[in-house]
């Protein structure tokens, strides 16, 4: 095999291998998704106050810390959300999730509750494919892992993850939360340029090739 062949044949496989990475690589579009910045940065927080943690990671990735709600106002939600940029997903994508959830003082009705929501361009709730995730009663002594897939909606456009702690109207109710190192993967794709070039490539040594044998 001659030089040519042997570059035709390299970028043939490189292509090849582009497109399958492309097939099986993800990407999380959750931002500060462990809390690792030592705060909510990228998050928001309704209700009372929440806080984050140091020296208690979830079992799915590194770190040191997480978030924590403690809502002890009868009747009431307390929430922890994160919305994904605009245009961050497309209609019928298939979405893998995780998260890892601990609980705490869970008292009278207290319960938790995550929301995934499709939203549209204009950030209306299109639904909700997942259904309401819950109700959680986690350990208070050791984590667990919550996965699942689903598949968006059409017309959406990006997601908002919403972690509720919520209690009953019981006089004492409560319930407390902690959340870790939340994933929304979606699938990622090689980078047009990248596999242009390679492609580029390919035909100018397939050009080259036929002018030297002519």
């Amino acid at each position: 095999m001659n030089g040519i062949s042997k570059f035709i044949g390299s970028s043939v496989c490189a292509v090849a291998f582009l497109f399958a990475a492309g097939q099986v690589s993800a990407v999380n579009l959750i931002a500060n998704p462990g809390f690792e910045t030592g705060d909510f940065t990228s998050w928001l927080t309704l209700g009372a106050s929440a806080t984050v943690l140091s020296g208690d990671n979830g079992p799915s990735a590194p770190g040191t810390d997480n978030a924590f709600q403690s809502n002890v106002a009868p009747a009431s939600n307390m929430a922890l959300k994160q919305t994904t940029p605009l245009g961050s997903v497309g209609a019928v994508v298939l979405v893998n999730y995780s998260f890892d959830l601990k609980g705490g003082i869970s008292a009278n009705g207290g319960v938790e509750f995550v929301h995934i929501f499709d939203q549209n361009a204009a950030g209306a709730v299109l639904g909700e494919p997942t259904g309401l995730l819950g109700p959680f009663f986690p350990s208070s002594s050791s984590w667990t892992t919550i996965t699942g897939s689903f598949t968006t909606l059409a017309n959406t456009d990006h997601l908002t993850i919403e972690f509720d702690a919520s209690t009953g109207a019981a006089s004492g109710s409560e319930e407390q939360m902690h959340v870790d190192n939340v994933v929304l993967n979606v699938p990622s794709v090689p980078e047009p340029t990248t596999v242009t070039l390679v492609g580029l490539g390919l035909f100018g040594a397939v050009a080259i090739s036929r002018k030297r044998k002519s």
